[in-house]
């Protein structure tokens, strides 16, 4: 058999990732590019046509625009797989996983916040204006969790992960090294929030955009070794990390993005120094049937 006959399927393959890839983007930014801009710019033809908004993050618009990443991947799947490509879409949401990586994806974050918090009262001592909050770490967010329906009416999570960890990241995991994926896909998911920090009323508006992108690469390094170690779930990689992160947002636990950029950095530099470019350590490996 020839090279090129060994090549031929694999060059294939990276063509169609290539042009999966390549659609979703597109599409998942014009959606939500098109919406932001018709509000922005067009804002009184646009409540002309669709009535007065007066709260931008209770409207429709709204909804669908974050929602833009999950929206665009069942699409594409369904163009270049058909039913099977959605079907393998949503499978990553049931994938087994160790226990451990649950633990993982709805920790690191608000642990890390939490042991900042102890050394800058120890650093600092009473006197000093803490940036994060213990108090609304291990009482108010927890009570936001599990006493309200933030779990389940957070657009963020259940609207984006799909897109970005369910479908874009296995394919750029089959082109690119894990942690030049997670780089890649990280300034790609931050850059397409944009469009929200010219919306008065969104949480992004009042953050630093620079620090926000860079919050959003390293939270991907994070997302990104779970779910290399965690058999590629992204449930437990996506859905945890992304939720835990707006719950800690909404229970005021830090004061300033550059506290949770500050966090994620020093998360993702020790996962990267522990277990190098793959990401990958302490991975799920799938019992053994005994023999019979």
């Amino acid at each position: 058999m020839t090279d090129q006959a060994v090549a031929g399927p694999d060059a294939a393959a990276r063509r169609r990732t290539t042009r999966e890839l390549v659609a979703y983007f597109a599409l998942t930014f014009a959606i939500t590019f098109g919406l932001g801009g018709a509000f922005i710019f067009f804002r009184p033809q646009f409540e002309a046509l669709f009535g007065t908004i007066r709260s931008p993050d209770t409207s429709w618009f709204y909804f669908v625009a974050v929602c833009a990443p999950t929206i665009s991947a069942v699409l594409v799947s369904a163009v270049f797989g058909g039913w099977k490509g959605v079907r393998d879409l949503f499978s990553g949401l049931i994938r087994p996983f160790r226990l451990r990586w649950a633990f993982a994806g709805l920790l690191s974050f608000p642990a890390g916040l939490l042991i900042w918090g102890l050394v800058e009262r120890y650093v600092f001592g009473h006197a000093a204006s803490p940036s994060v909050d213990i108090h609304a770490i291990l009482i108010s967010a927890p009570l936001l969790l599990f006493t309200t329906g933030n779990i389940f009416l957070d657009p963020g999570p259940w609207g984006e992960e799909t897109g970005w960890r369910g479908f874009a990241l296995p394919r750029l995991l089959a082109r690119f090294s894990p942690l030049t994926a997670a780089l890649l896909l990280g300034a790609i998911w931050g850059v397409w929030h944009t469009s929200a920090f010219f919306v008065s009323g969104l949480v992004q508006s009042g953050y630093n955009y620079a620090l926000f992108v860079a919050a959003s690469v390293l939270d991907t390094v994070l997302m990104t070794w779970i779910y290399v170690n965690a058999n590629r779930n992204y449930l437990v990689a996506g859905f945890f990390v992304h939720l835990m992160n707006n719950t800690m947002v909404g229970a005021h636990a830090f004061t300033d993005i550059r506290v949770q950029a500050l966090v994620l950095l020093v998360i993702a530099v020790a996962i990267v120094a522990a277990f190098g470019p793959s990401l990958r350590g302490w991975r799920f490996v799938p019992a053994t049937p005994k023999p019979d």
